[in-house]
């Protein structure tokens, strides 16, 4: 008699537990089309929450039909041969921290992969949930391009009276700020004031010996320049422009003021940086303007501004058509898909 009521009091344990997860992972809608697949309503208000953070005004309902339709279009490429493998995304990943790395050292800085990965968690949550998120934009773009890519050639170009009206009306952003281009012969600063000083007066002797004509810039770079990736370029570092805010912080206000006043053709004495001692000389000087159609976007771009008008606007007319084309696909595959919606919501 005790065992039987031992095992119905085990029973009844195990039946709670079974009700309490049914609670707690009950699905607020499930999606078959080529698998049976819940959405949970955790998983509903936790994606809500993220859109809401991001300053969207949407209800659980709204995000619920975004999270079917996600999973509608994921099962159907799928079951449609789509396929994004890890290493595409191995790929994709670093070809965006070299980018970032670029982009970088246009200003002076670096960034390390450590901290790159850092970035991607603080803005993901995991360096997981970002692949995750590449791996779906690649099949979503695949997936397009494999079933509608007919269509979407057909992309409308804009007329030039779309171009003109379009400059018309942003006139202003079209503003082209000062800007120098320059090369320069660098030794970084280590902290150590020792080092430093002798850095600063090793460039000092070579400011002078080329102010006296013993040596040219061109022949010091390879010399005495300590930044690897510009000394086999002529010590060319590239643009610097007066509202290049990265370039300001990296390497501070007095050097990059400094080398804005420089003319064309002037070679410096010996400029300090927040990074290091400098040696600078300015090839090219562009005074502000405002650009009209016909020039270059920028300094060493062939591109005029009516050329970056019509290619903005034709990639606009590309993403109303691809979201016309997505809207198109996620309906059909809809149709083929048994969908259960069982959350209701309150808001």
């Amino acid at each position: 008699m005790k065992r039987k009521l031992f095992l119905s009091v085990l029973l009844l344990i195990a039946a709670l537990s079974a009700v309490s997860a049914a609670v707690i992972s009950q699905p607020a809608a499930t999606v078959y089309l080529i698998r049976n697949t819940a959405i949970s309503t955790d998983e509903l208000k936790a994606e809500t929450e993220r859109y809401r953070a991001m300053g969207a005004d949407v209800t659980e309902l709204d995000v619920l039909q975004t999270m079917i339709n996600d999973e509608v279009f994921l099962q159907g490429a799928e079951r449609d041969g789509v396929v994004v493998t890890d290493r595409q995304i191995d790929q994709m990943i670093n070809s965006i921290y070299q980018n970032a790395v670029q982009q970088a050292a246009q200003a002076g800085q670096s960034v390390t992969r450590e901290q790159f990965d850092a970035e991607i968690v603080r803005q993901f949550g995991s360096v997981e949930a970002y692949r995750e998120a590449l791996k779906n934009q690649a099949i979503l773009q695949q997936y397009l391009m494999q079933e509608r890519g007919d269509e979407l050639a057909d992309v409308p170009s804009p007329t030039e009276s779309q171009i003109s009206s379009f400059y018309r009306q942003n006139q202003q952003t079209f503003f082209q700020p000062e800007c120098v281009k320059l090369s320069h012969i660098y030794i970084p600063k280590t902290g150590n004031a020792d080092e430093d000083a002798a850095a600063k007066a090793t460039l000092e002797s070579v400011s002078a010996d080329i102010a006296a004509g013993r040596i040219t810039f061109e022949s010091a770079v390879p010399e005495y320049s300590q930044d690897d990736a510009s000394k086999t370029r002529g010590g060319d570092i590239g643009w610097l422009t007066a509202n290049n805010a990265s370039a300001r912080q990296g390497w501070g206000d007095a050097f990059c003021d400094a080398v804005l006043a420089m003319k064309a053709g002037e070679i410096s004495s010996v400029l300090e940086s927040s990074m290091g001692y400098h040696i600078v000389k300015v090839t090219v000087h562009y005074d502000a303007k405002l650009l009209t159609l016909s020039d270059p976007v920028s300094p060493e771009d062939n591109m005029t501004v009516h050329d970056y008008i019509a290619q903005m606007l034709t990639m606009q007319n590309q993403q109303v058509l691809m979201s016309q084309l997505l809207q198109s696909m996620v309906a059909e595959l809809r149709n083929e898909a048994r969908i259960n919606i069982l959350y209701r919501g309150n808001n």
